[in-house]
């Protein structure tokens, strides 16, 4: 079954993890080229033709985000996928 996009961002292009050795949570909203303007507290990315959000970057996630969002993140590679 294929699902329907949410609003501009297609579910199959939205993925989603957190790197414990790194500490950062990854969260993609639509793939492409993108910019990325740096904030204290990580990265926002934006495509470069109209501004539109197309993901973020959280740093020192374990300590900006709530545990149990930290905790259902999926770590790269697992065989949990992304979200």
């Amino acid at each position: 079954m294929k699902r329907e996009p949410l609003g501009r961002y297609s579910h199959e292009a939205m993925r989603a993890h957190y790197d414990p050795d790194v500490d950062i949570a990854l969260i993609v909203l639509q793939r492409g080229d993108a910019v990325s303007q740096e904030y204290e507290w990580g990265l926002v990315d934006r495509d470069p033709d109209n501004g539109h959000l197309m993901g973020f970057e959280i740093w020192d996630a374990s300590r900006r985000l709530p545990p149990e969002l930290v905790d259902a993140l999926p770590t790269p590679g697992s065989a949990a996928g992304a979200a």
